[in-house]
């Protein structure tokens, strides 16, 4: 849907992904260094923009460019959705960050800000392909829980995989909150002379 909410950290920010994105989408999504656990997506431009046109429309589903403050560089994309309004839960995902990008823990952390101190979400999920090890330790060195395995939860180029779903409820966050901080924090002095 189309909003207006931003999100900033440290060294990165969210921003709402616009039209003059597509290609950047495109390109993203379709990098073979990526790996095999994503969804390829729209292959130009103009497909791309009739799929913002029907997120556009959806109701419940942010999502954003993962930005690098100082340059407003893109690095990446990452996504809130299925916000369920009685149940106060929502999925993230559609979480993807060019090779080589550091943003990892604060783009992580900045939707979660999003999800609890924004939208005051009670929880949030994400589903990773199982065979993903990189990203299922990413969540688990985050401090999430594991809460599901999913059957055939996800097709990808005509192959089913399943899925290790992990959850952080409201309760949680304020301690995911200050270890992610504290990561973010370190990492960040570390890098601000080389910029």
């Amino acid at each position: 849907m189309r909003h207006n909410f931003a999100v900033t950290g440290e060294v990165y920010s969210l921003r709402p992904i616009e039209n003059g994105d597509a290609q950047f989408v495109v390109e993203l999504r379709n990098c073979a260094e990526l790996g095999k656990y994503i969804h390829r997506g729209a292959q130009s431009s103009s497909e791309q923009l009739k799929w913002l046109e029907t997120y556009y429309a959806r109701a419940n589903d942010y999502y954003f460019v993962v930005e690098k403050k100082a340059s407003q560089a893109a690095e990446g994309l990452i996504a809130l959705y299925d916000v369920d309004e009685t149940q106060r839960s929502a999925e993230w995902g559609r979480w993807l960050l060019k090779p080589g990008s550091l943003a990892a823990t604060e783009s992580a952390f900045l939707i979660y800000q999003f999800a609890f101190d924004v939208l005051s979400l009670n929880q949030v999920y994400c589903r990773t392909v199982e065979e993903n090890r990189a990203v299922v330790s990413f969540h688990d060195s985050c401090g999430l829980k594991r809460t599901a395995k999913l059957a055939n939860q996800f097709v990808i180029s005509g192959k089913s995989y399943d899925a290790v779903e992990h959850s952080l409820t409201a309760s949680d966050w304020p301690k995911i909150k200050t270890r992610l901080q504290t990561i973010i924090s370190r990492f960040s002095r570390r890098k601000k002379p080389h910029e």
